[in-house]
């Protein structure tokens, strides 16, 4: 393990964009997490649950052990699964573990977040991070750094942050199950240089960000959800 402190801050710079850049990009194919991802794809059945039209616009509240797994398919067709977890709680803030599995293997990112107004950005206060690779090496951040990750990891924890009061709504099925009166919005996110803009449904009986399904609006890129849970998240990190 080693843990990130006082850098200077080129120094700081790449080593946070080391660690970003492995959650979002696939180290080469590894045999065994293919093969793992690709069964589980193919296990994916249709549809088995109905859940009714939301009555109300808030998301649900945030709980320890809630957790959310979706599946993702990029512009070449490969596909990937992401799990979001709320694992813990510390001082009016939440521990939410992001468990990312690709072809190349399982990364893990774990964060100590407050949100104390779900519709505020603003209000979102990142006081911990840590990332594990694909390799099991665990890096934590501390001090100079922390700064830098808490402001990029903003764009990921800023899926968490909802307004859905005068949205258009819409059935979906996804995996999952199918949800009536899901609403529909146009979400934009931020990662450096890159911004990608999308289509998304969301449901109120889905905790953590509510998310049932993304559609990116410039490339063939998807993500649905495929499972989730009010209870039973555990650590892994």
């Amino acid at each position: 393990m080693r843990t990130i402190r006082c850098l200077s801050g080129a120094a700081a710079a790449i080593a946070a964009a080391a660690v970003l850049g492995a959650a979002g990009c696939s180290p080469s194919v590894d045999p065994a997490a293919r093969a793992d991802i690709d069964r589980r794809v193919a296990a994916l059945g249709t549809p088995g649950q109905n859940y009714g039209a939301p009555t109300g616009f808030a998301p649900m509240p945030f709980q320890t052990g809630q957790w959310t797994t979706h599946k993702l398919v990029d512009q070449d067709g490969r596909p990937s699964f992401m799990t979001y977890k709320i694992v813990g709680e510390d001082g009016g803030a939440f521990w939410l573990e992001t468990v990312t599995e690709t072809y190349g293997g399982r990364s893990v990112t774990k964060l100590l977040v407050a949100i104390p107004n779900r519709m505020d950005l603003g209000s979102v206060d990142i006081r911990a991070a840590a990332f594990k690779d694909h390799k099991g090496n665990v890096t934590r951040f501390d001090g100079p750094t922390l700064a830098i990750v808490r402001n990029t990891y903003r764009s990921i924890v800023s899926t968490l942050v909802v307004s859905w009061q005068g949205l258009p709504q819409e059935n979906v099925a996804v995996a999952a199950g199918e949800f009536a009166g899901c609403f529909k919005t146009r979400t934009d996110a931020t990662w450096g240089p890159w911004h990608a803009a999308s289509t998304a449904w969301s449901h109120a009986a889905v905790p953590l960000s509510g998310l049932v399904k993304s559609q990116r609006i410039d490339r063939p890129s998807t993500m649905e959800l495929v499972a989730f849970g009010l209870a039973g998240a555990q650590p892994e990190l």
